[in-house]
């Protein structure tokens, strides 16, 4: 059965968007500021897994074509070789102790990087303390990918501080709880009829490149509460490679096509015409087109359509959302590999 708990949280999700930004606004920014201070970053390196590192990736999106550095996310125990002293490091885990970042961030750390932490604690919240690295605490106790809204408004509150994030973007964030609050029966009535197209469908998901990490979060939910195997690509890449696989669709897919006014044009025109190929298979086509007056309510527009698609999904199918067992499988046998 749909846990109770995962419902409450996504029916909260505005509400906890508006808390993070107004904890933030009251938060000691002191060690933020004095480590800003004189740091002009040639690079950002935006470290995270799963629910913990979407965040990164949206970021990483929405800076592609107005950041004068490079902003790249980083979903690996490695970190790039370009790495080094002007480097601003931002390590997010939720629980704190995510391996895959406490060995990215160490590795970080000896390049002698600008590093800077969001977290609930843990071993991560540890060594931000050790080290004096600043850090955005967060509540915990709750499956990470069910807090993006304090994971995601840390992190783009901590780039602000660096001026990465800039002052309009984030104001256009702190506008989003309000305006999730207004469309909340519109977005549970549009991903319950989405939710009728999907179910017992084979999913695939698609969007433009700046908004490529969203339809990984679509999906992410999808797995994680749905448990469910979905696929995802982007306009223009899939066009040199997946589309020519649509030989084999048939009317079990269906393409989920999310769009933004940001969408390059070219995209749009390939997304139409892919779409009637799609058809053309009998396969089922739901263009998604992101409502919100800037990209930071349409961004949150979309992500709560994600949250709410994948829980009235677990819901139909008696499946626990908060579920993760094969997670748990794994990491009690990393626990015990010594490689």
């Amino acid at each position: 059965m749909a846990d109770a708990n995962m419902r409450e949280l996504i029916e909260k999700f505005p509400t906890q968007l508006n808390d993070a930004i107004v904890d933030l606004s009251k938060m000691d920014s002191s060690t933020h500021q004095t480590a800003a201070k004189n740091f002009s970053p040639s690079g950002v390196l935006i470290l995270g897994m799963g629910g913990s590192g979407i965040g990164g990736a949206i970021v990483e999106g929405i800076l592609l074509q107005n950041s004068k550095i490079p902003v790249q996310s980083c979903a690996d125990y490695s970190i790039p070789g370009w790495v080094s002293e002007s480097t601003l490091v931002v390590a997010c885990s939720y629980s704190g102790n995510t391996e895959e970042t406490i060995e990215a961030v160490k590795a970080a750390s000896e390049r002698g990087a600008k590093i800077s932490v969001v977290t609930s604690g843990g071993l991560l919240s540890e060594m931000a303390n050790d080290h004096g690295w600043p850090i955005v605490v967060m509540p915990g106790g709750h499956p990470p990918r069910s807090q993006f809204g304090r994971g995601f408004t840390g992190l783009a509150w901590t780039l602000n501080q660096f001026s990465i994030f800039s002052d309009e973007m984030y104001a256009d964030l702190a506008s989003s709880p309000a305006f999730l609050n207004s469309m909340v029966e519109t977005i549970v009535d549009q991903a319950g009829s989405l939710a009728d197209i999907v179910e017992n469908k084979i999913t695939m998901i698609y969007s433009d490149t700046s908004t490529g990490a969203i339809a990984t979060r679509m999906r992410q939910q999808l797995n994680e509460n749905s448990k469910l195997l979905v696929n995802t690509h982007v306009f223009p890449e899939m066009n040199h490679n997946e589309l020519v696989g649509w030989d084999a669709g048939t009317n079990e897919h269906v393409a989920i096509i999310l769009r933004t006014p940001e969408d390059n044009v070219r995209s749009r025109f390939r997304m139409d015409f892919c779409s009637d190929i799609f058809r053309e298979l009998e396969a089922d086509v739901v263009m998604i087109d992101a409502i919100g007056e800037n990209q930071m309510q349409r961004l949150m527009y979309l992500n709560q359509i994600s949250d709410w698609l994948s829980l009235l999904l677990a819901e139909r199918s008696n499946t626990c959302p908060v579920d993760i067992a094969n997670i748990i499988r794994l990491k009690s046998a990393l626990e015990s590999f010594n490689g």
